[in-house]
């Protein structure tokens, strides 16, 4: 009897996993969809402006003042075209001293505007150490064409 006894159980148990993996516990719930959403760009490109005027689309270098104290270079650009796009890359500083720093870092362009059917990131960030010589604490104003 004992003998029965158990393989009635290993059975009924075997019986209660075939009905859980095909749904039949009664229960009716509908399947779960994944949503994906593409974010909505301006039309046209989008490009980081310098405060000399010049324009770039994922510029691989970037100057954040007309005589060089400090630039970024290797730029690896993520998020590019949405509200904010962050590239890390090498940061380098030329202080009044004469010694050049290197650092890795990141810049962030952000507060895009559209003008003249394409974008223009409005305020660019250079995130360096607190070691450097200077350290941003807030982003530079860039102009667009429509400024």
């Amino acid at each position: 009897m004992p003998g029965r006894l158990l393989s009635a159980l290993v059975a009924a148990l075997a019986l209660a996993v075939v009905l859980a993996s095909c749904g039949g516990g009664g229960s009716s719930t509908a399947p779960e969809k994944t949503v994906t959403r593409q974010a909505q760009q301006g039309s046209g490109k989008t490009y980081l402006p310098d405060v000399t005027g010049r324009n770039f689309v994922k510029p691989a270098s970037y100057g954040f003042g007309g005589d060089g104290d400090l630039t970024a270079t290797k730029l690896e650009w993520h998020d590019w075209g949405e509200a904010k796009a962050t590239a890390l890359g090498t940061l380098v500083e030329r202080p009044a001293n004469g010694l050049v720093d290197t650092f890795s870092g990141s810049v962030t362009a952000s507060a895009p505007k559209a003008c003249n059917g394409a974008r223009y990131y409005t305020k660019v960030m250079a995130h360096l150490p607190k070691q450097a010589d200077y350290v941003p604490t807030e982003p530079t104003k860039l102009p667009t064409p429509c400024d």
